[in-house]
């Protein structure tokens, strides 16, 4: 049903990883290249035919809205909107969110309008998927949690929603306080404050996966980057 010929960590991924999950909490942290937005695709139509979402919300970068809807549009035929400040002052109800079941919303434009924030929290979203998501980062710094603008968001979206897929493909910065705050977004009752009594690595192999270059791979076994 989609004009993509899925490579096989793509469909590992999709088929293999989130689609039995239910609910799906998970990180997908494929290194650069690895084609997320097209699993990401293959996911929401995927679950879209199978009758399990009606409305899912994409939250990305600004640079990365109108590449998102072209892909998802081009590839397997879904048509997101865009909110922008126009659409949100035409909307009927007053609620932009409640209009569109399949939205894509810029990462800041979200973080930093409250009243955008208030409306987000009077609806429920079936799928919420965040790209770039290591963005939406919480710093650990000498028995203090520094929360972002941008984790409070993540903290919001989390929240209204039944399925939350995190992307990312740098879902570390060498500190595992602020990994496992960042994970927290996903469960939080596994990951939240856990660090504080001193930090031990957590397993997230149920709820994350990572795969590097290396690993890639076409049908025929080959690598699919060059050495």
């Amino acid at each position: 049903t989609s004009l993509v010929d899925p490579l096989p960590h793509q469909i590992t991924a999709v088929y293999g990883e989130m689609l039995t999950r239910q609910p799906l909490r998970f990180l997908l942290a494929d290194d650069p290249g690895a084609g997320k937005t097209i699993m990401a695709g293959l996911l929401i139509k995927e679950l879209l035919i199978r009758g399990d979402i009606h409305r899912c919300l994409i939250v990305c970068p600004g640079n990365l809205v109108e590449q998102w809807q072209d892909e998802l549009d081009r590839r397997f035929g879904l048509p997101f909107e865009i909110m922008t400040n126009d659409k949100i002052e035409s909307t009927r109800t007053g609620n932009w969110f409640l209009e569109n079941p399949l939205a894509i919303c810029r990462l800041d434009k979200l973080s930093r309008d409250e009243d955008l924030q208030a409306k987000l929290e009077q609806t429920d979203w079936d799928l919420v998927v965040c790209d770039e998501a290591h963005k939406m980062s919480a710093t650990y710094f000498s028995g203090e949690v520094k929360y972002t603008k941008r984790y409070r968001l993540g903290q919001i979206l989390s929240r209204i929603t039944r399925h939350f897929l995190l992307m990312t493909a740098t879902p570390h910065n060498g500190k595992e306080e602020d990994f496992q705050l960042f994970m927290a977004l996903i469960d939080g009752d596994r990951f939240e404050g856990k660090f504080r009594d001193g930090v031990h690595v957590m397993d997230t192999s149920d709820i994350m996966r990572r795969l590097v270059k290396e690993q890639l791979l076409k049908f025929d076994g080959t690598q699919l980057f060059p050495e």
